[in-house]
């Protein structure tokens, strides 16, 4: 059940990074979709009947594999520093465009190519 509802997750995250022109929504976007991978990654190393891998005793039991948790592990602190400067780039373009929506950004950059490109000839 929390596969299906991490692929649900990645899904509404997808559809606003697509949809959406704001650039701090773009990255509540990509924020979400992170969550999805890591909900999804602990979905997979999910055993009910799990035990943890380093035991005392000789009895065979189910063991829960560890590896999982230490990719959600570091998928938790890269993710918070790619969040983080991309936040900070989103600061610089918000100070010079004065604007977070992506396409006046865009409009801007292609009006200044296209003056510095007269200004050359």
């Amino acid at each position: 059940m929390t596969a299906v509802i991490s692929f649900v997750l990645l899904g509404v995250g997808l559809a606003a990074l697509a949809l959406r022109r704001d650039l701090v929504i773009k990255l509540l976007a990509l924020g979400l979709i992170n969550s999805s991978a890591i909900l999804f990654l602990v979905s997979i190393g999910d055993r009910p009947d799990g035990n943890a891998p380093i035991q005392l005793s000789a009895e065979v039991t189910t063991m829960v594999d560890p590896l999982p948790q230490a990719l959600v592990l570091s998928a938790i602190v890269v993710n918070f520093a790619i969040l983080a400067l991309a936040l900070v780039f989103v600061m610089i373009l918000v100070e010079r465009y004065h604007t977070t929506d992506s396409s006046r950004i865009e409009q801007e950059l292609a009006h200044t190519a296209d003056e510095e490109d007269e200004s050359w000839h």
